[in-house]
This record gives C-alpha cells, sequence and structure tokens, in this order.
C-alpha cells in the first residue's frame, strides 16, 4: 500500500516533498471563498437552471 511505503521513507525526504506539494497554496483560505462564491453565481444562474429543468424533465 503506497502509505505504507510513504511511512518507510526518509523522514527529511517526506518533508522535502511535502513542501513541493504545498509550495504555492499559502492563499487557499482567500482562493477557496473566492473560488465558492463563483461557483455560487454560475449554479444561480438562468443557464444552470435551464439545464436543470432540461434534465428532470427527462426523468
Amino acid at each position: 500500500m503506497l502509505a505504507d511505503k510513504l511511512a518507510q521513507s526518509s523522514p527529511e525526504a517526506m518533508a522535502e516533498l511535502k513542501q513541493v506539494y504545498w509550495q504555492g497554496t499559502e492563499h487557499w483560505d482567500t482562493l477557496l471563498t473566492d473560488r465558492a462564491a463563483i461557483s455560487g453565481r454560475l449554479v444561480l444562474s438562468d443557464f444552470t437552471r435551464n439545464a436543470i429543468n432540461k434534465f428532470k424533465a427527462k426523468a
């Protein structure tokens, strides 16, 4: 299992790898809030409502 392999890996290498994976994510709190606002606006659009109604009509 991958988790077992990673657990047996070098702690220093794992720490460095973690830094690489999380690089550029310092502003995620703001980014997630902004993206949620975009999603909310889009899901309430006329286009989306019409698409949902068409889907429901087929069922």
